[in-house]
């Protein structure tokens, strides 16, 4: 005998106590046809993740590998559908059998039989790290898919807004602003130095002016100076020669006088 595994899908619109009747049926019938049944783990990863209801995740539906998933494609006007597992070992002879009552079945839609060992904790375990590293994996792909996806919206943006004639005509407006800009600045500059240039030649003018202007006044006062110089000099002269003069006394000019008239009487 082999160890198989059964995976079969029941339609959504089932009640609790329908899916339970149904799933302890196709159990039994397995059965009756030579099969053993195999311990099934209620946290097997395919069961993980459930998106029953409240009224579907009912009591009933405790002790049994269920879950409610949306199909691939829609079956027989059903998109979503229960999801039945069930673990056996069987001759390969029954299988046919097997199988033939599970495509007879009239709330049976779909079913899948697959040669696997029952899953034991260490394997779950094992198969939950695993696939949470895969799971991982996706989401840091599906992350990376996301920002890949946000650049290339952002930059066919960015180059639809280039084309646009609004942001063209923008552009233009700005790089004729700065060209205006530059050329005023180029103007005023140019203009400074020439105002410099102009204020460098006036003053040169005016010092030019201004020393041919004081020449004839320079002279004139040199003039006046030396003039001046001159007339000191003479009296500085006068008085050194009058300060030379010996000083003659009254008797002696008497004398003198006396002598004169009487060689004047003779």
């Amino acid at each position: 005998m082999k160890n198989y595994e059964l995976l079969y899908i029941l339609p959504s619109n089932m009640t609790g106590a329908e899916i339970k009747s149904t799933f302890l049926e196709v159990e039994k019938e397995i059965e009756k046809m030579g099969a053993k049944k195999l311990v099934t783990l209620l946290d097997h990863p395919f069961l993980s993740k459930t998106e029953m209801s409240k009224e579907e995740g009912s009591e009933e539906l405790k002790n049994i590998p269920v879950i409610k998933k949306k199909l691939a494609y829609p079956i027989e006007k059903n998109r979503f559908g229960f999801y039945c597992l069930f673990n056996f070992s069987a001759e390969e002879k029954s299988l046919k059998e097997i199988d033939y009552y599970l495509k007879m079945s009239k709330t049976i839609i779909r079913h899948f039989i697959l040669q696997a060992d029952p899953m034991n904790e260490e394997q779950l375990k094992l198969l939950h790290k695993l696939f949470a590293r895969k799971k991982a994996e996706q989401d840091k792909e599906a992350d990376k898919e996301k920002a890949d996806k946000e650049k290339r919206k952002t930059r066919k943006a960015e180059r639809a807004e280039e084309k646009s004639p609004v942001t063209t005509t923008k552009k233009k407006v700005v790089v004729e602003k700065e060209d205006i800009k530059k050329e005023k600045e180029k103007s005023e500059k140019v203009d400074e130095e020439k105002i410099e240039v102009e204020e460098e030649k006036v003053k040169t003018s005016k010092e030019v002016k201004e020393d041919k202007a004081e020449t004839p006044k320079k002279k004139e006062v040199k003039e006046v100076k030396e003039e001046k110089e001159i007339k000191e000099d003479g009296k500085e002269d006068k008085k050194s020669a009058s300060k030379k003069k010996p000083k003659v006394k009254l008797e002696d000019l008497e004398d003198k006088l006396d002598e004169i008239l009487e060689d004047t009487m003779i």
